[in-house]
């Protein structure tokens, strides 16, 4: 657990340092492109993301489950990086292909030269995405804190430089393109693939068995992501850059949590049933105290940080931050959970979860949006989320035959952290007292 928990603290540190990082990116493009530029550049982005996030085929997921047999794991390093650049190719194209046949108005004007951009970078995105979760299951976090660290230092000194002149939101996609390549210049080195050890039949087993999981995984990702086009389809450029503000500023809730579940997920999968059991509940726990203190410190400090920060156009985003954050609750507490069900193998289940909400988000947006804008897209994304968490958290506990308790943090759990704290302050003291 010592290991766990330096593994986290190093996380944590790398994470909070990208966080750093990305926050002035995003108060760069901010208050540079103010609402409505930050809107079309954020509508480009995204429509990016759910071209990675539903293209990727569930192959990460897939790696997940097939590293449990040992005779397969020097084929998986060997074929991450070409399979990723060649599904994140054909999810490019396809993106393109579907934005074209949709017609004026999907992306808006002249957006879509800054959407060719933010495609091309989809390919090493994808790479980026395999090799990540490569590294995780090898327990090497420390080398995907590096490369996340390296992209976003790029997308912050360039948007810095960029800001003496001014920034179009075509600019900022390029950047953030360019971003998104960048860390498999510290993930390719550390992963070293040697492609003579490729397997093509195990490329496609790992393809057929992510299809599986895969309808879940992308109506999950769509449930993140689908409030945003429809706000763009009913409100206006300017609401979707107000709306964009509260879910980037919300989801850094979700740092301490993130990091707990990738230091984890090696034990969830290389142990037996119950131990995998116990160590998913021991860190659902942590990620419900972590996340419970993110949430209620964002929402403290948003209704003065923002307008500060971002200026006082952008404090309209605060209500809809304060409607999403019972979701990001729900979920980031929960964060561990989901990694253990991939190992119970039961993708229609998984997928059924994933399909229910979405269709509840769909529902909620159509109802709430047109009366109440950013707040109703964010009080629907919220209620969506906690529907999730709750099926997925029934779902584990049935599986397990663990108690409801088990779930929840107490005396036990605050005196282990208390500990490991005072531990850590007095390691840096001896490091101190010994440099100095």
């Amino acid at each position: 657990m010592s290991t766990s928990a330096r593994r986290v603290a190093h996380t944590v540190t790398t994470r909070v340092l990208s966080l750093l990082l990305s926050g002035i990116s995003g108060i760069v493009i901010t208050r540079a492109l103010q609402p409505e530029g930050r809107g079309a550049y954020y509508i480009v982005v995204t429509i990016a993301l759910i071209a990675l996030s539903i293209g990727h085929l569930s192959v990460a997921q897939s790696h997940v489950w097939m590293w449990t047999e040992a005779r397969h794991r020097s084929a998986i390093t060997a074929n991450s990086l070409g399979l990723g650049l060649c599904v994140g190719a054909l999810a490019a194209l396809t993106t393109a292909v579907v934005v074209l046949a949709l017609g004026p108005g999907t992306v808006p004007t002249p957006g879509h030269g800054d959407l060719a951009w933010a495609l091309a970078a989809i390919p090493f995105g994808m790479a980026v995405l395999y090799l990540n979760t490569l590294l995780v299951l090898k327990s090497r976090v420390e080398v995907v804190n590096r490369g996340a660290v390296l992209g976003a230092s790029v997308q912050c000194g360039l948007l810095v430089l960029l800001a003496v002149r001014g920034i179009s939101p075509g600019q900022a996609v390029m950047v953030w393109a360019l971003s998104m390549i960048v860390p498999l210049a510290v993930l390719v080195p550390a992963v070293r693939p040697r492609l003579r050890n490729g397997d093509l039949g195990l490329a496609r087993l790992a393809i057929g068995k992510g299809l599986r999981y895969h309808t879940g995984l992308a109506a999950l990702f769509l449930l993140f992501r689908t409030d945003v086009l429809m706000l763009d389809r009913m409100t206006t450029t300017a609401a979707v850059g107000l709306y964009s503000l509260a879910v980037t500023v919300a989801e850094q809730a979700r740092l301490t949590t993130d990091a707990i579940a990738q230091v984890v997920l090696p034990r969830q999968i290389d142990t037996g049933h119950d131990e995998a059991a116990a160590v998913t509940a021991r860190a659902t726990r942590f990620t419900a105290l972590f996340a419970l203190g993110s949430v209620v410190a964002i929402c403290v400090a948003a209704p003065v940080a923002i307008p500060l920060v971002y200026g006082s156009a952008f404090a309209g985003a605060v209500p809809a931050l304060l409607g999403l954050a019972p979701g990001l609750l729900f979920l980031g507490a929960t964060r561990p959970i989901g990694a253990f069900l991939l190992r119970l193998d039961r993708p229609m289940l998984g997928s059924a979860i994933s399909v229910a909400a979405l269709a509840l988000n769909i529902v909620l947006n159509l109802w709430l949006i047109p009366a109440h804008g950013i707040v109703g897209a964010a009080v629907a994304s919220s209620v969506a989320y906690a529907l999730v968490a709750l099926l997925q958290s029934a779902w584990f506990l049935r599986a397990t035959g663990a108690p409801l308790r088990s779930l929840f943090p107490g005396p036990g759990d605050l005196a282990y952290m208390w500990a490991k704290l005072a531990g850590a302050r007095l390691m840096r003291r001896a490091a101190s007292r010994r440099a100095s």
